[in-house]
């Protein structure tokens, strides 16, 4: 037997194992989208069906028209789109200083920067209400956008990615006579296009599918997100289950054709995070 045979024999466990895992992931998002076809009451019947009998396309026309989706889906989009930009902007300054500035209690700083990712949500949720309150940005978008902005993860992955750059490039350019910021805003940004295609889609993710903030923060309808406005379809005797699958499947497709786009940046950026600490 060939060495690339013996190679190809031990790696089919692994490659089954992908498998097994990938049809794990796409079942649920497979169920969602064939009770989204279905009507109501042969969701839960008994014995399951898997395939819908009778596919009703309506139920995604029903569900957008049952409430102001397009309104929700314009107040989702700004919420998220700043909340990326902005958090692009903040974490790759601070993981710049971090990467490429020496100062004193550098490495201190750096390691309670990151101390702060094991503080759970809940310990910092009142505080944030009660001082979004005091400065009157209750029911308004920046409520929403400033709790989820400058993550640590954010900062660190920045910080690990630019830290690959040489710094030459920096020294060359400072004999140029380039500004700091102009330094790092036409020489480093542009390096680090996978680490912001990373930290952009998950940061988007991230504030796109956000339910608590926006439940807490935003009271007049009209602020509502879709994360929000998907628990319409729960009442108190009755969920509408088909209506609320056909929703959750059409709050995807925005994420979805992100990933797809850029899925290799994704992979190239989280890789090369890990290359140097």
């Amino acid at each position: 037997m060939s060495s690339k045979s013996r190679n190809l024999l031990k790696r089919i466990p692994l490659y089954a194992f992908l498998i097994l895992g990938s049809v794990g992931m796409l079942v649920p998002f497979v169920w969602m989208i064939l009770s989204a076809l279905k009507p109501n009451n042969e969701i839960f019947t008994s014995p399951p069906t898997f395939l819908p009998k009778d596919p009703n396309w309506g139920n995604f026309v029903e569900a957008w028209g049952s409430g102001d989706f397009t309104q929700y889906f314009i107040n989702t989009s700004i919420i998220s789109v700043l909340t990326t930009v902005i958090t692009l902007f903040i974490c790759s300054l601070a993981g710049y200083t971090f990467a490429k500035f020496n100062f004193m209690g550098k490495k201190v700083l750096f390691l309670l920067f990151l101390g702060t990712m094991m503080i759970p949500m809940q310990v910092i949720m009142i505080p944030i209400f009660l001082m979004m309150s005091k400065i009157g940005l209750l029911n308004s978008y920046w409520s929403v956008i400033l709790p989820l902005v400058a993550n640590a993860y954010g900062v660190f992955l920045m910080r690990q990615f630019m830290s690959t750059i040489p710094t030459e490039l920096m020294e060359a350019a400072r004999i140029d006579g380039c500004s700091e910021f102009r330094i790092f805003w036409q020489i480093i940004l542009p390096l680090t296009k996978p680490a912001l295609v990373t930290l952009g889609i998950l940061t988007f993710l991230g504030a796109w599918n956000e339910f608590l903030w926006p439940l807490i923060m935003l009271d007049s309808p009209d602020m509502m997100t879709l994360q929000v406005a998907l628990t319409q379809f729960q009442g108190q005797y009755e969920v509408k289950w088909n209506l609320l699958m056909a929703a959750s499947a059409l709050s995807m497709i925005p994420i979805a054709l992100i990933f797809i786009v850029f899925q290799r940046y994704l992979v190239e950026g989280i890789a090369s995070s890990g290359v140097k600490g």
